[in-house]
């Protein structure tokens, strides 16, 4: 029979892993036209990110201590500081062994501007749009602090050329004036020719494809620390098997980068 526990642990790793997938596949769709999925993608990915970690300290705790904290502040005292619960994962990763399969971050920048964009996210900014509406001091619109602060560096890296968009000069030339297309960009920017549209799409996926990416690579370090920490726990206690919620995380880049569904 299962303990008590243990249906709790299960419970809460498999929502980690629904909404972590559900926020991926979710970023990995967002486009300049159809911002709402940012905000939907954003929703999810750091509620299960704050669950994974959150799971990762007190996992932590149980190896430490031979049982599960009974402080109900043990869990809560990060809030939903989404950057000061990383720097938690990183000290239960202080007390694995060097050869742990634990996946490292990614590249210190572009984890540092994610992570501080989807904690502030996480926080206040969520409320972004009603707070605007109502008044209220707002924070930066997430989307365009997303793309400005992630996306925009992204796509600086990119080293292959653009998609020629030719085509897209010559509509306007044509049938342009007879047209109307009125869309904005993830900054804000009008789009009311081809050529902006174009040039937007390009870049929307681009971002989409490298941005989910990104947070899948620090997901999946935050799961490896708690699954490796899992693997330390006494036998005398009773937990899930953690991997079995996380396989696709499991998995190396270019697996996960081929992703779309994040299925699984």
């Amino acid at each position: 029979m299962f303990t008590p526990e243990w249906r709790l642990l299960a419970h809460e790793a498999g929502l980690a892993s629904y909404s972590l997938r559900g926020g991926l596949a979710s970023l990995r769709k967002a486009n300049y036209a159809d911002q709402q999925v940012y905000y939907g993608g954003f929703f999810q990915y750091t509620i299960g990110l704050e669950r994974v970690m959150k799971l990762a300290l007190i996992i932590d705790y149980l190896v430490e201590n031979g049982a599960l904290p009974t402080d109900r502040q043990f869990a809560r005292r990060f809030g939903h500081k989404l950057t000061d619960l990383l720097v938690g994962v990183g000290d239960v990763r202080s007390r694995l062994a060097p050869s742990a399969r634990v996946w490292e971050l990614p590249d210190a920048d572009m984890t540092k501007a994610a992570m501080a964009a989807l904690s502030d996210f996480a926080i206040g900014a969520r409320y972004y749009n009603i707070d605007v509406l109502t008044g209220r001091a707002a924070t930066r619109d997430p989307v365009d602090r997303w793309f400005s602060e992630v996306g925009r560096p992204l796509i600086a890296k990119r080293k292959r050329p653009w998609k020629d968009i030719q085509w897209a000069h010559a509509l306007d030339s044509e049938v342009g004036s007879k047209c109307n297309i009125n869309f904005e960009t993830e900054n804000g920017a009008p789009v009311n020719t081809f050529a902006a549209a174009a040039r937007a799409s390009h870049e929307s996926e681009y971002v989409a494809k490298e941005g989910t990416f990104l947070c899948a690579r620090i997901a999946r370090h935050a799961i490896s620390v708690l699954v490796a920490r899992g693997d330390q726990v006494p036998r005398t206690f009773q937990i899930p098997n953690l991997i079995e919620f996380f396989y696709i995380f499991a998995m190396d880049d270019a697996y996960l980068k081929r992703q779309k569904s994040f299925a699984g």
